[in-house]
């Protein structure tokens, strides 16, 4: 007895005519002409059935706030989050939860069933934090949400942002997060890695680090964190977002940075919709992508995410509706 059979679905894979029985909420079998009794039976012949969209990589205590409180007239990053900066005097706990419920209805309809969201948490009223970890309750019937603890002014550059992790956490965030490139030098980059790894080890948490998200080749923050994935046993358990350093870096370099990262099991998140438009702002001709190696990455095994990152929002104001569905979940499931 099943509680639902699909009937006469077409697979990923293209093949058609298959049942697909469902019993206590998980898939109980899969096979043409399946026999068996439901509480309610669907005919899909047709219709393609396939697992749900993942968005790997999302800001959901942003989303939708292009224009407020002025337009990103540079187009780039640094003033996407200068704008950020001036907006947070006006925020409330209500006003992110209402915009982020938006996204997620977007998202739900157009088959996206897994985000995976940053929240800022260099505001000391932690209001996203409060915002979001509320609305993954509420969605939880039909959306999982993970959260990542993000310092978007930098965890050692912003004053609070060390303490306000730690109590973001406490909350219920579920995984570290980092930008250690936004840091004031380089070795204060490095210093954030090796400070939030550590806390990651020591917590038994997962990590999913903004890195190296600019047209620098000699931005090299993903070296670090691989090494400290490995030296620190979390292999597995890692995700390094954006690295568009990896757009502009010689690939002698790159021949010994992919083999280290698929040594260190750490997982990639690209962003093409947006860091397309946010990268390369300096360059006249010719002019680079913003992407970082993703069939190189593939190649070597490793798995490669794809994310929204902004969708209307002070960044860019792109508004997209495809998500994807990507083997990189797997480094955001609990351990």
């Amino acid at each position: 007895m099943f509680d639902l059979l699909l009937r006469g679905a077409t697979l990923p894979g293209g093949q058609r005519g298959v049942d697909i029985g469902i019993a206590h909420g998980r898939i109980a079998a899969v096979s043409p002409g399946l026999e068996g009794e439901a509480l309610e039976e669907i005919d899909v012949t047709g219709c393609l059935v396939t697992p749900p969209f993942v968005d790997a990589h999302m800001h959901m205590d942003y989303a939708l706030r292009a224009g407020q409180p002025r337009p990103n007239e540079t187009g780039t990053l640094l003033e996407g989050i200068a704008l950020w900066g001036e907006l947070r005097p006006e925020l409330s706990t209500q006003s992110i939860y209402d915009y982020a419920k938006k996204l997620c209805l977007w998202s739900i309809a157009r088959g996206t069933l897994m985000i995976r969201s940053h929240v800022d948490i260099c505001d000391d009223r932690l209001l996203g934090v409060q915002a979001l970890t509320q609305l993954r309750e509420d969605m939880k019937p039909w959306l999982d949400i993970q959260l990542v603890a993000f310092p978007q002014d930098g965890f050692l550059r912003s004053p609070n942002a060390q303490r306000n992790l730690l109590r973001a956490l406490d909350m219920g965030v579920d995984v570290i997060g980092g930008i250690p490139h936004f840091e004031r030098t380089y070795e204060d980059g490095t210093q954030s890695i090796r400070q939030l790894m550590r806390l990651a080890a020591d917590r038994g948490l997962r990590v999913d680090m903004h890195c190296d998200e600019v047209d620098d080749p000699n931005s090299r923050h993903i070296e670090t964190l691989t090494a400290e994935t490995v030296r620190l046993g979390l292999q597995g358990r890692v995700a390094g977002s954006h690295l568009t350093s990896m757009h502009s870096m010689d690939n002698y370099y790159v021949s010994k940075l992919i083999p280290l990262m698929a040594e260190a099991g750490i997982g990639a998140i690209a962003n093409p919709l947006v860091n397309i438009t946010l990268q390369a702002r300096h360059d006249t001709y010719p002019k680079r992508r913003g992407l970082l190696r993703v069939k190189e990455l593939q190649e070597a095994g490793i798995a490669v995410a794809f994310g929204h990152d902004c969708v209307m929002d002070r960044g860019t104001g792109l508004a997209a509706t495809i998500c994807w569905r990507s083997p990189a979940w797997a480094c955001m499931l609990p351990r």
